[in-house]
């Protein structure tokens, strides 16, 4: 039984890892791929290329917030009950 909890929680960290990565690099990259994609059109280089990538930070930040926050409340509520 201690051998599958430990091989769930290896799972479970691999996945965040995973997700975490996924939510990192796909905004940034999205939005970085568009703003140079935009530049081109309209002939505005670097404007709407450090829109997009300052876009594409702060989605990021806010996705990992949202992400990692619930995990943490989690860990204090389980910590605040053993005490």
């Amino acid at each position: 039984m201690e051998k599958q909890r430990g091989s769930f929680k290896v799972w479970y960290a691999f996945s965040l890892a995973w997700q975490l990565g996924f939510i990192i690099a796909v905004p940034i990259g999205l939005f970085l791929l568009l703003g140079m994609w935009a530049d081109k059109t309209l002939g505005t280089h670097p404007l709407l290329l450090l829109v997009g990538i300052a876009t594409g930070i702060a989605t990021t930040i806010y996705e990992v917030y949202h992400t990692i926050m619930p995990l943490l409340e989690e860990k204090n509520k389980s910590r605040h009950a053993a005490n």
